[in-house]
């Protein structure tokens, strides 16, 4: 491989270099003692760049890379150069072209990542990092990079076991024990999370979130550990004057301990929850799940209450936090039915995240929700002939008007008894209608409410209930979502009604 550089175009170069032979004594001297050009060019690129005269030190590595082109070291160095002086595109050749001409480079593969992963490019810049780790396996610093990384593209297992492996190979910073911390909460291991926290803490007294968070994680911890008024203590003494207000804790706190499976210690959380905001529908369903108590559906109470407060950021922590993707995933299973669909009903439309496919098949499009604040933010998609505030099967049951194609993705999972709910949608469809929805998958039993206060159905009990009235045209078995960051399985079904 040859690298082809001009040699910078700057006339008052010649000038600086008697300059710079004054002001950098050791540059004269190797002049003096007939160090290669090289040799000299470089050192004085590299003083040039650590008295942060970038330009300067670009023209002087530019004219050296000139003189010898295929030297990987000097490209590299001249890569990290102009990408420390924010000129990415160049940057990135000569990292690139130091590495083909030799791909055993640590340092430079690092740079590389760094300035992959700064330009957007994560497919790269995990790869760089990777490689930098098979060179170096005890790099600290491709450790808590591609940690990092991970945690951006949330994949938290790696994430974690990469950080750990960067504190275990030396690295102290707090954001560092602070991402590993938060890392591992969000995997569910709130004893370690509390003491990679508790580290980024100390280190830093005067960050208010890590304190929080410290805080927050060691509050779970001992309501698994000991009793819910120990952790209120624990909590306050963490938090100090930086407490949050209590009830959103034991909320998130809630959440997280529902979410990962710890029953005993959510129950006695939610307990205390009911305790201090007595009539929350919301904690008093997840309570009753958690206790196993028999529903047939999810209350109408509980579901607007849940909804209204999740509208403002539903979107966002639907599709970027739980990977929520049903509405691209359906898509191409209605383009392949071949069916022309003038009236469309979106049952459960929410935010209206299936409006911009469903829309795209160009009939009248109806969305109907029980939550008015989801409501208004589906109506600023504009992309709704008529938006109704009502529950499903009450719309369904009340209404004469018939549909060629009804959608209800990520609904089903509120309804235990699917039997009125399948009639309903069989009577509002069109001869030759279809009814597409998703639900999350169950076994053993018809249906089963699980602690998220979702419902699991058994595929079996789903393919007794739409043969009276449907065909199946297609089944495809998907992850329907992250729960606690770990996939749920379930299913995308499209029915043509008899």
């Amino acid at each position: 491989m040859t690298i082809h550089i001009a040699p910078p175009d700057r006339p008052e170069l010649d000038d600086s270099f008697t300059l710079w032979r004054a002001q950098y004594p050791k540059y004269g001297a190797l002049i003096d003692e007939g160090a290669p050009p090289l040799t000299t060019l470089r050192y004085l690129g590299l003083v040039l760049w650590g008295d942060g005269r970038l330009d300067d030190a670009v023209c002087v590595l530019t004219k050296a890379v000139s003189l010898v082109p295929n030297e990987p070291v000097i490209l590299g160095e001249l890569g990290s150069l102009l990408r420390a002086g924010g000129r990415k595109s160049e940057a990135m050749h000569y990292l690139t072209a130091s590495l083909k001409l030799d791909p055993e480079q640590t340092l430079v593969w690092l740079t590389l990542a760094g300035l992959c992963n700064e330009v957007g490019d994560k497919t790269s810049a995990e790869q760089a990092f990777r490689a930098a780790l098979e060179l170096d396996s005890a790099s600290a610093e491709a450790a808590a990079g591609l940690g990092l990384l991970y945690i951006e593209m949330r994949r938290f297992e790696d994430a974690a076991r990469l950080l750990s492996a960067a504190v275990e190979h030396g690295v102290t910073a707090m954001p560092i024990y602070a991402c590993l911390g938060q890392t591992l909460y969000l995997l569910g291991d709130f004893s370690k999370a509390s003491a990679a926290l508790e580290k980024a803490a100390r280190a830093c007294p005067d960050e208010v979130r890590i304190v929080q968070k410290y805080a927050q994680a060691r509050l779970t911890e001992t309501i698994i550990e000991s009793s819910v008024e120990d952790a209120f203590e624990v909590y306050h003494a963490i938090a100090g004057r930086h407490a949050e207000d209590l009830t959103a804790v034991c909320r998130t706190a809630f959440q997280a301990l529902c979410g990962y499976g710890r029953k005993e210690a959510a129950i006695r959380l939610g307990e205390a929850l009911l305790e201090r905001v007595p009539d929350d529908p919301v904690i008093g369903y997840h309570l009753d799940a958690l206790r196993g108590q028999a529903y047939e559906r999810a209350p109408c109470t509980y579901l607007k209450a849940s909804f209204d407060k999740y509208a403002p950021d539903f979107d966002w922590h639907l599709v970027e936090v739980l990977d929520y993707r049903l509405p691209d995933k359906l898509h191409p299973l209605l383009v392949e039915t071949g069916i022309t669909f003038s009236r469309i009903l979106d049952l459960g439309c929410g935010t209206g995240l299936s409006a911009p496919h469903l829309a795209s098949f160009g009939g009248h499009l109806t969305g109907v929700d029980l939550s008015p604040r989801m409501l208004d933010k589906a109506r600023e998609r504009n992309l709704y002939d008529r938006l109704i505030e009502d529950e499903a099967i009450h719309y369904l049951a009340k209404r004469e008007e018939h549909f060629d194609l009804i959608v209800s993705l990520d609904v089903l999972v509120y309804f235990g008894d699917l039997e009125c709910f399948f009639a309903a949608a069989a009577g509002r469809l069109v001869s030759s209608g279809v009814f597409a929805f998703s639900f999350e998958t169950g076994q053993d039993a018809n249906y089963t409410l699980l602690p998220s206060g979702r419902f699991a159905h058994d595929l079996a009990y789903i393919e007794r209930l739409h043969g009276a009235n449907f065909n199946c045209i297609s089944c495809v078995s998907t992850m329907v979502r992250l729960e606690a960051n770990r996939p749920v399985a379930g299913h995308l079904v499209v029915l043509q009604r008899l």
